[in-house]
């Protein structure tokens, strides 16, 4: 069977059309950060408790689509967070300043830790949401948030 001019023509437009469209929805996907290698993931998941005298504190982001969240715990940048990752660090126990912030917003909590505590921390911006939120959330919660996402590289 042959094919016309404006047959290609249209078959041309459909592929140029289909290929924008898979472009376009590319770039819809969920936010993208350095991971930690697998085995700290793993790790993490263990949440063994922090060094004498030390308290820990877990940050997940639990929602499936968002914008990478930059989180700082007082003057100190800990990483970004993507939908569905979580970091870890190790502090002295007492009262922490926390941050989370965007291109377009930023907010701040604050939470209070005993030695030997591990607390945990939802930053996330939801779906309809125009700014971030950060918020300690109970150890179920938490714990929940953290297995079901993947360990996101700290700063260093």
């Amino acid at each position: 069977m042959a094919h016309s001019a404006g047959d290609e023509r249209g078959d041309s437009m459909r592929q140029a059309l289909l290929g924008g469209l898979m472009l376009a929805l590319a770039g819809c996907g969920a936010a993208e950060v350095a991971m930690a290698p697998p085995n700290q993931d793993v790790a993490g998941k263990q949440f063994n408790p922090p060094p004498a005298g030390m308290a820990a504190i877990y940050f997940y982001n639990p929602v499936s689509t968002g914008p990478a969240i930059r989180v700082r715990e007082g003057p100190m940048f800990i990483g970004q967070l993507a939908p569905l990752t979580w970091m870890r660090i190790e502090t002295s126990p007492g009262w922490h300043a926390m941050h989370c912030a965007t291109s377009d917003s930023a907010n701040w909590t604050s939470i209070r830790l005993a030695p030997g505590e591990i607390g945990f921390v939802d930053v996330e911006m939801s779906p309809g949401s125009l700014v971030c939120s950060i918020q300690q959330t109970g150890p179920d919660a938490g714990r929940s948030g953290v297995l079901a996402g993947s360990r996101a590289r700290q700063q260093q």
